[in-house]
């Protein structure tokens, strides 16, 4: 959903389109947010300042799935305990 809020708002219909061509492909698994997703998500948000509802809910997917690396653009993820990621940016920065 987060991914498409931009193009769509911005009328980039390319990348609307492409966006959704890349959530359709076998290796990318949609999960369904279940009641364990949520309850944990609500504490990240409980005890992780400024955390907002969508980024809580990417947290908790990743904590419970047992993520080994969660890649992102968005520096408040630094704020999250026992998340391991990497920021995009500054990988891209170090080649």
């Amino acid at each position: 959903m987060e991914t498409l809020v931009l193009p769509i708002r911005l009328q980039n219909v390319a990348l609307t389109a492409d966006y959704r061509r890349l959530f359709q492909q076998r290796t990318v698994d949609l999960l369904p947010i279940t009641s364990d997703i949520l309850d944990r998500a609500a504490r990240l948000r409980a005890t992780v300042p400024g955390l907002k509802i969508p980024d809580a809910i990417h947290v908790a997917i990743a904590l419970l799935r047992g993520c080994t690396l969660f890649v992102t653009n968005d520096t408040g993820f630094r704020r999250v305990p026992s998340l391991p990621f990497v920021i995009l940016d500054d990988v891209l920065a170090g080649l």
